[in-house]
């Protein structure tokens, strides 16, 4: 237990924290405003123009952007020895168990569009075993997330402290984590004797309400006042070398709970993860891709106004009249089968104002798109509607588009290995009971129940690795066309080696190392785990435990035992 003085000490500082990294960010926000202003189409009446029309070029942008993208990656444990081929297969197939029972295909993309808009995705992600092992992963909205500035942009355990707002308990929770002592008594007493805080006002609501307002709602309030309802922020800190977990009530300058981070998480990892589409080593919170367009789309939509003020000027012109050769000035207006009755010469009663060309506005909006699409890389090609005769130089351009999307892919690939490692985490510390799982085996999908025994030894490491999205196999088509032609052209030639070449073809088309090995395996492929379950009764008999006679034997089994012995 935690002294009253040591965790008012605490409080003091993460509430210090919390305003310091609010005044840092809030400077940031300014022009992801301009970008939800353009996204969620909030229009301001022109002075100038008459025309006022929203071209939605934002909302085209993020889309195109988004689906460029929207493939998850899927980080993946490798073995590290023969002996691990088994149970790393059980943690795979663990994984792609929890990715869809807790959606985080759909979470993966939501988190990338605010990654487009605002320039970084962030995500919370932990597990449990309260009701049973669960995986828990959560889009955290970048308004809610504060973070240390002086840790930089690309490791977050370099920073001291961090957290999210809004998280949510009812009066019934609050009661039953006092109860259940996780819930300090006489803090969450006094404020379950309050009336909830679900409608406070923080810069965090304020800036979510703004956003809100954008999208036409009548009013920019999203909190009915439930008395039910309240909200804390979810902070982590480091006081005197030690991490800390703090439920804080910030309005109350309280924390209902308050624990060494490592009494929650045996890892003690701060269970957050995230990245940035142009990461900086000294910055979080960096420039967005909406960023490099919005005063583009802004001047565009300018263009497009001023051309349709000249299409109206020009289809109802004004005009210079002179009054005393016109007898009647309302038969100036367009009637069918019409006169007008003047006096004089008709070429000097009546002149049209100088109208500015429809034309310009339109060569600025193209010379504009030009631009736009140099510096995002969002071309009409990327979009699917290119007119391009030429094969060669669409292709050349869709690779180079594909590059601009790789560099996104392996920005938020290093954000999967954080990812990878908190989920490995929480495997090893709650998956304490048997789940089942699907294995794919030489007889096809088998269901095997598995607990963390069954997968983790004591001192062993598994590697990770993130397989690429769509975007970065397109990357060198050009390159990988070539290679292959090379390849093919030489097959029959004695100098070139075919099992070099057979592999290299293999990993042109896409195949791992691991699907490669086991392609040209002839020998033991279809006894790999049986070979692994080989390696680990060799490694348990070295530790000195008695094995149980393997059924499964076969000749390749035995053959590794003898191998052992000799």
């Amino acid at each position: 237990m935690i002294k009253k003085e040591t965790r008012d000490l605490i409080v003091a500082q993460a509430l210090q924290e919390i305003q310091f990294a609010r005044q840092y960010k809030q400077g940031k926000t300014s022009s992801w405003k301009k970008n939800e202003d353009l996204y969620y189409g909030k229009k301001v009446k022109s002075e100038e123009a008459r025309a006022n029309v929203d071209l939605n070029r934002m909302q085209e942008f993020v889309h195109t952007f988004l689906s460029k993208i929207d493939n998850s990656l899927t980080f993946k444990f490798v073995h590290r020895k023969v002996s691990q081929i088994t149970r790393v297969k059980r943690l795979n197939s663990l994984r792609q168990y929890d990715a869809n029972r807790d959606m985080w295909d759909f979470k993966d993309i939501v988190g990338k569009k605010q990654a487009v808009i605002y320039g970084r995705a962030i995500y919370s992600y932990f597990a449990d075993s309260a009701t049973g092992y669960q995986p828990h992963l959560e889009n955290v909205d970048v308004y809610d997330f504060l973070v240390d500035p002086s840790g930089g942009g690309v490791q977050l355990e370099n920073c001291m402290y961090m957290g999210r707002y809004g998280v949510v308990k009812t009066t019934s929770q609050l009661k039953e984590g006092v109860k259940s002592g996780m819930y300090l008594k006489y803090p969450t007493t006094d404020l379950i004797n309050g009336s909830g805080n679900s409608t406070e006002t923080s810069q965090e609501e304020t800036n979510k309400n703004s956003r809100t307002y954008d999208t036409r709602v009548t009013t920019a309030q999203k909190e009915i006042g439930n008395k039910d309802k309240y909200k804390f922020w979810e902070w982590y800190t480091t006081y005197e070398g030690e991490r800390y977990y703090l439920l804080l009530n910030e309005t109350g300058a309280n924390a209902i709970r308050l624990e060494k981070l490592k009494d929650i998480f045996e890892s003690d990892l701060f269970p957050f993860w995230t990245y940035a589409c142009f990461p900086d080593l000294t910055e979080f919170w960096v420039p967005s891709p909406a960023d490099y367009v919005r005063e583009i789309f802004m001047a565009q939509a300018v263009s497009i106004n001023q051309m349709l003020d000249n299409a109206e000027q020009i289809n109802k012109p004004q005009r210079v009249v002179d009054i005393t050769m016109i007898e009647d000035l309302a038969s100036l207006k367009y009637r069918r089968d019409g006169y007008i009755k003047s006096k004089g010469d008709v070429s000097k009663a009546i002149r049209e104002v100088f109208v500015p060309s429809i034309n310009t506005p339109i060569e600025v909006f193209n010379i504009l798109e030009t631009i736009q699409e140099k510096s995002s890389g969002v071309t009409a090609a990327s979009k699917g509607i290119a007119e391009e005769d030429k094969v060669g130089i669409y292709e050349g351009n869709q690779e180079n588009t594909a590059d601009r999307f790789g560099l996104i892919n392996k920005a938020y690939a290093f954000g999967y290995q954080r990812f990878a490692r908190l989920y490995e985490e929480g495997v090893r510390e709650h998956l304490t009971k048997k789940v089942a799982v699907d294995i794919l085996g030489p007889n096809g999908v088998e269901i095997e129940e598995v607990s963390r025994k069954d997968i983790f030894w004591k001192g062993d490491m598994f590697g990770i690795t993130v397989e690429a999205s769509n975007a970065e196999l397109a990357l060198s088509m050009g390159e990988k066309k070539l290679k292959l032609g090379f390849l093919q052209a030489n097959a029959m030639n004695p100098i070139q080696n075919p099992k070099k070449a057979y592999e290299t073809e293999a990993s042109i088309n896409g195949f791992t190392e691991e699907e490669i090995r086991q392609l040209m395996d002839t020998q033991n492929f279809g006894d790999a785990d049986l070979m692994s379950e080989a390696e680990r009764d060799i490694e348990m008999i070295m530790d000195g435990k008695k094995i149980e006679v393997n059924r499964k034997a076969s000749i390749a089994y035995k053959q590794r035992f003898l191998d052992f012995v000799l």
